[in-house]
């Protein structure tokens, strides 16, 4: 299974896992920061967290939200230091897969930056769900937040509030492509 895949997969099952889930929210959202991850985001809620070792070469630490049936998930993985890692394809092939895997077809997707991080932000649609991620990958690290909205219930100010959000607060050690 190729990297790629594994997160797919990952983000696929917990997206499964969390449509039965229901949180309470309120009108104030709280500030999420995972010192380990690098990173701060706004949430609806208290994420749950979830880490999935699906292979000895990476580990991936996700927080999901599901309320009702809006999912938001923010994580971050890192491969093992023997990794390398064709940066560019492995956007693309994360997009790619995350998409397959939840049958939804690609509608945009475009190069995106943060901090000086190259990533990649794509939206898509299944039958039932629109979604929205961004990505970023940078030296063996990668970071992706993404939401899931039944399409009949796409809420952009939400989902906006959540992207803008998102920040990366440690950047030691941290190699930049």
């Amino acid at each position: 299974m190729t990297n790629s895949r594994r997160l797919v997969f990952i983000l696929t099952f917990t997206l499964v896992v969390s449509s039965s889930l229901e949180a309470f929210q309120g009108d104030e959202w709280i500030k999420f920061s995972s010192e380990e991850g690098g990173f701060a985001v706004l949430l609806p809620s208290q994420p749950k967290p979830v880490e999935v070792k699906p292979s000895d070469d990476f580990t991936f630490h996700m927080f999901t939200v599901t309320i009702a049936r809006d999912v938001y998930i923010v994580g971050y993985g890192d491969y093992a230091p023997s990794v390398r890692l064709n940066h560019e394809g492995e956007l693309k092939a994360n997009r790619d897969n995350f998409l397959r895997g939840l049958n939804a077809a690609l509608i945009g997707s475009k190069s995106i930056e943060l901090d000086g991080r190259s990533g990649l932000e794509f939206t898509g649609e299944s039958a039932e769900y629109y979604f929205q991620s961004r990505v970023y990958l940078f030296g063996n690290r990668v970071h992706q937040i993404a939401v899931a909205f039944p399409k009949e219930e796409v809420d952009s100010t939400k989902i906006d509030r959540f992207f803008s959000s998102f920040a990366l607060t440690t950047l030691k050690d941290d190699p930049k492509p």
